[in-house]
């Protein structure tokens, strides 16, 4: 749900940003609304009529006790906790994978969190943090006598083409997460054709410029807040995550070649076939690995060989229809590694001579 706008955005007369400080350790069974309510009577502060109290996930995936089995390696209880998975690639330490999480965004790990947490606990996200930030609001209302405020439920995530993390709305209550100012004027009187605020994300964002990472404050209040952002009907978070059609980058770059020739990322085959570093890795290993995902799931290559070394190499079968195919494959896959295949009939083969891409 977007919020109807009557009058320009940005016409509050400011907020306030306010840490609640006080706040111990959450355990499993804690009433979040109950250590919110005594933090806020602790620091003398009262919610007033329009705040939004944005609260860091992790508390409430401790409260709720949502912790991942330690019998499960990590990489597997990302896949458990995951939809599907849109990147993956090696590192030093295992595997990191991008993944749409049961909990609604697109982001790296399902956001499976071990700060700030015992050594062998990690923290699970709500699957309907929507449904968490409702619940909070209901018992955070009985306990201060309204409910004319709203609730946001935090996490962290990177986001793409930009370096660093910054919080956004996981989940949220009573705020309308959405201001759609398309169709409207600017200031130079040209309607506004693409323009929909991220109203809930901004707030979350803001919020943790005082809470912080390292000083253990998970609780914050935004006050002043227009009061046309706050709606007990408005939709939740979810609405926020792009999916099917609006969705331009459901695969990351190698995934969606390989998941073009039968290789679907978080797949035993992708593990068979192996997965890219982040680290450099040499050529050669490049160019089995783009030969393996070539033949693994084609019945029709299953005969053919790759012989060469360095940037030369030739693809071998008996069979003239499989040697195409599996040639095609095998320069499609190597593009999946950004490298680039010049192919030329020979003899006994195909013979493919490869360099590196520019992109």
């Amino acid at each position: 749900m977007s919020v109807p706008v009557n009058r320009p955005a940005g016409s509050t007369d400011g907020l306030t940003i306010l840490p609640v400080r006080g706040i111990g350790e959450i355990t499993t069974g804690t009433s979040l609304a109950a250590v919110v309510h005594d933090a806020l009577a602790g620091a003398d502060l009262a919610l007033a009529p329009g705040d939004v109290v944005v609260i860091t996930s992790k508390v409430v995936s401790k409260a709720l006790g949502l912790h991942g089995d330690p019998s499960i390696e990590r990489a597997d209880l990302v896949l458990t906790e995951s939809v599907r998975v849109v990147a993956e690639r090696r590192t030093s330490t295992g595997h990191t994978r991008v993944v749409e999480a049961k909990a609604g965004p697109v982001m790296a790990g399902a956001g499976i969190d071990s700060s700030n947490a015992d050594d062998d606990v990690r923290l699970l996200l709500p699957h309907d943090p929507d449904a968490e930030a409702g619940r909070i609001h209901g018992e955070l209302s009985s306990l201060v006598g309204h409910g004319d405020f709203a609730v946001v439920l935090s996490d962290t995530s990177g986001r793409s083409w930009r370096g660093g993390l910054t919080d956004f709305a996981l989940g949220c209550h009573g705020i309308s997460p959405l201001e759609d100012l398309r169709g409207l004027a600017d200031t130079h009187g040209h309607d506004l054709a693409v323009t929909v605020r991220n109203v809930a994300d901004e707030v979350a964002a803001a919020a943790d410029l005082v809470k912080g990472k390292l000083d253990r404050v998970p609780v914050a209040i935004v006050r002043g807040l227009d009061a046309r952002f706050l709606d007990p009907q408005a939709a939740g978070a979810r609405t926020l995550v792009r999916s099917g059609p609006t969705d331009w980058f459901a695969l990351g770059r190698a995934e969606a070649v390989r998941d073009a020739l039968g290789v679907a990322a978080g797949t035993p085959l992708s593990q068979q076939v192996g997965i890219e570093s982040v680290h450099p890795e040499p050529l050669e290993d490049r160019v089995h690995r783009a030969w393996a995902v070539a033949v693994a799931p084609d019945e029709t290559s299953q005969d053919a060989g790759l012989d060469g070394a360095g940037t030369d190499w030739t693809v071998v079968c008996a069979d003239p229809y499989a040697l195409g195919r599996c040639a095609a494959r095998f320069e499609v896959a190597l593009a999946g590694e950004r490298l680039v295949a010049d192919l030329t009939p020979v003899t006994d083969g195909v013979r493919v001579r490869i360099g590196d891409s520019r992109h």
